[in-house]
């Protein structure tokens, strides 16, 4: 079983959803526990990153296998949240 972690970005924008959105994301995000693989993987930058599918919304999450994490670093409309997270990722 794995842990699901959100980092402070992604907390921030989780926090920042309309209630629907939150609830239907944490059933969602309910299944990371058992399989952590269910999201898709991305390609190119993000080829080491997953996303989860919520109707127009996707959570952007990477496996930490040595310590048993999935690690959500955004949550977003589908439109631009690929954009978010590869700026985030080549930010650092």
């Amino acid at each position: 079983m794995y842990r699901v972690k959100l980092t402070p970005t992604a907390g921030r924008m989780f926090n920042s959803l309309h209630p629907t959105v939150k609830k239907q994301l944490k059933s969602i995000l309910k299944e990371l526990y058992e399989k952590p693989y269910h999201g898709k993987q991305l390609r190119n930058e993000l080829i080491d990153f997953r996303s989860l599918k919520m109707k127009r919304y996707r959570a952007i999450y990477q496996i930490d296998n040595r310590n048993k994490e999935a690690i959500l670093y955004a949550i977003g409309h589908r439109r631009d949240i690929y954009e978010i997270v590869t700026k985030l990722v080549t930010k650092h």
